[in-house]
């Protein structure tokens, strides 16, 4: 066979395709379970820290969420807790952001009033713009953050984060108007379901 020839470049090229195929096909078999339980924790670890409890290594994570819940939540779930003799509504949402969907955790009081912490679990948003809002500045801001009228606005980025948890109102990223509305929208989307009696569930 001529290795200049057409069938030993079809043959040639075949050949390797199916080995790195095969190899990939192998690493994926070893490493998806490792890929689940790290993805598991994480959604672990995100609700905890909507809850302001995030303890500082796997193992106490896993121990602290075994004692308040019996289960991982997938996107939508609503799940409860106390915290301090207050009951807390945790909810896993998803909804559509700039370039795709946004998703995380919003822990709220039972009585919808107060928003105890936020958690964004996964997002597409532009890396630098809106790719910030997993950045814990502004996700801090919504921390203890009052429920005004049903409603929490994020206005219009001014490079300040706002320091006022009684006025229902969280800045913007500066440049990514978009997004921040997406995040607006989702957040007051998920209080509207949670008083039409999601909370009850």
């Amino acid at each position: 066979m001529k290795k200049n020839g057409l069938t030993y470049t079809v043959l040639f090229t075949f050949v390797t395709a199916f080995f790195f195929v095969f190899l990939l096909s192998l690493a994926n078999g070893a490493t998806s379970a490792r890929v689940e339980e790290n993805k598991e924790i994480a959604v672990q670890a995100a609700v905890l820290s909507a809850l302001g409890i995030l303890p500082s290594d796997k193992e106490a994570v896993l121990s602290e969420y075994a004692m308040r819940f019996n289960k991982i939540p997938d996107p939508g779930d609503l799940m409860k807790t106390d915290l301090n003799s207050t009951s807390i509504l945790v909810k896993y949402y998803s909804g559509p952001g700039l370039w795709g969907t946004i998703s995380g955790i919003l822990a709220v009081d039972k009585d919808l009033k107060t928003i105890r912490g936020l958690e964004i679990i996964s997002h597409n948003e532009t890396p630098g713009l809106g790719g910030r809002i997993d950045e814990d500045w502004f996700k801090e801001q919504f921390r203890n953050e009052r429920i005004v009228e049903g409603r929490i606005t994020v206005r219009k980025g001014s490079g300040q984060k706002d320091t006022d948890s009684a006025n229902g109102v969280v800045d913007g990223i500066t440049g990514a108007s978009q997004t921040s509305q997406s995040v607006e929208k989702i957040l007051n989307s998920q209080l509207e379901i949670l008083k039409k009696g999601g909370a009850d569930q």
